[in-house]
């Protein structure tokens, strides 16, 4: 790797010693999965199953000469779904963006909450599958014109909520107390078991798959127990362990496979929240258990998902200087505590309208307060992909 500078949904209900988080950030922005956007709010100090076989092994890709862009010392990226990837009039929107701002990254969705892969991967156990898809239809042309932008290429993984693994693989699948069937969250989407091994090694198959298809590196979202449905009926009697340990021997596992077997850049989502938090927030996600076992931790800390009041701010959307500067420096602290390099952060930042209008303004001084916490790098999330070019 070189020096540690440098993929609508994301997610909530806690309650945390220090912190109380509520949720509820609504069905516009129903996918940081079609992505990111369920309410975070913190005051701061039913689905045929169809029996198929397993992932049985996990192939690695016949060897190829595959050009891999270098990572940028400061990331300045972008996120782009599958659907608008292989939408010429949408890509060349997105190709004059890149000519035209400092944005010298990508982060396109290779798995989202569908279960589906944006294009068809070469691996025999996915064919096998049948996960792929046209929404790209030639990802090899695709990403070589952003490589000839020199444009570094992060491929985002939606790992344990996947509703198409869930009925290929039902075993993987958390189930429901009521009826042994799988459980489904608020959005009606099943969830893979956290600590299922058939699912740990179906995410080394995609990865090292995305990789040797051009991929620079891999992005893995949704990482974390379910954080809303009717949990109280979530089966979870083959969780062995706790919450953090169980979310911390899946990076385990991903850092030997996708790191250090396969020398695949890794980097993993965490909720915003766990920038400042003392707990898992009921999900899993402690930053001091992830950042060991991966390159780059990016928190979505979008201001719009922290309650009034949060870090002292009467009204954050409107406010987002004070909470990426407060949640970051909390993250740095973290960082630094711990050994690690506090520039593996490279947080997501707000592009989208919740909460309030963001204009240039707002966004830049995101942009901004992440360069007075210390950090160079950043993603910009709007799941419209409509971005603010005069902030960046």
């Amino acid at each position: 790797m070189n020096t540690l500078r440098e993929q609508t949904k994301h997610h909530i209900h806690y309650v945390l010693t220090g912190l109380v988080v509520l949720t509820a950030a609504g069905a516009l922005f129903l996918q940081h999965d079609t992505k990111k956007i369920e309410q975070q709010m913190v005051v701061v100090p039913v689905v045929e199953t169809i029996p198929a076989p397993e992932v049985a092994s996990i192939t690695e890709p016949e060897a190829v000469k595959t050009f891999h862009q270098p990572i940028p010392e400061s990331v300045k990226g972008i996120y782009v779904s599958g659907w608008v990837a292989g939408t010429t009039t949408s890509m060349n929107r997105i190709m004059a963006l890149l000519d035209t701002t400092s944005a010298n990254t990508v982060i396109i969705d290779i798995k989202d909450a569908t279960g589906r892969l944006s294009y068809q991967p070469l691996a025999p156990e996915l064919q096998k599958l049948g996960v792929g898809t046209n929404r790209i239809k030639d990802l090899e042309v695709l990403i070589k014109q952003l490589h000839d932008k020199q444009i570094y290429v992060i491929g985002r993984v939606a790992v344990f909520q996947d509703p198409y693994f869930a009925i290929k693989n039902p075993d993987s699948a958390f189930k429901d107390i009521r009826t042994g069937l799988a459980w489904h969250d608020n959005k009606g989407l099943a969830w893979l078991r956290t600590n299922d091994q058939a699912t740990w090694d179906y995410t080394v198959s995609i990865a090292r798959d995305a990789y040797s298809q051009g991929f620079d590196e891999i992005n893995l979202d949704y990482v974390r127990f379910p954080s809303d449905g009717l949990l109280a009926y979530l089966d979870k009697t083959q969780i062995i362990k706790s919450r953090p340990e169980t979310v911390r021997d899946f990076f385990v596992y991903m850092d030997e496979k996708i790191r250090k077997e396969s020398g695949i850049p890794l980097s993993a989502d965490i909720f915003g929240l766990a920038a400042s938090a003392t707990g898992d927030l009921g999900i899993g996600q402690i930053l001091e258990y992830i950042a060991p076992h991966v390159d780059y931790v990016a928190p979505m800390v979008y201001p719009s998902h922290f309650a009034k009041g949060s870090y002292g701010i009467a009204d954050p959307a409107s406010a987002p200087y004070g909470v990426i500067y407060r949640s970051m420096s909390d993250a740095v602290k973290k960082m630094i505590a711990i050994g690690e390099d506090p520039h593996k952060l490279r947080p997501w930042l707000q592009d989208f309208d919740l909460g309030a209008v963001y204009t240039v303004e707002l966004v830049r001084a995101q942009i901004t307060a992440t360069a007075d916490a210390g950090l160079d790098s950043w993603m910009m999330w709007d799941p419209r992909t409509v971005y603010t070019k005069d902030a960046f």
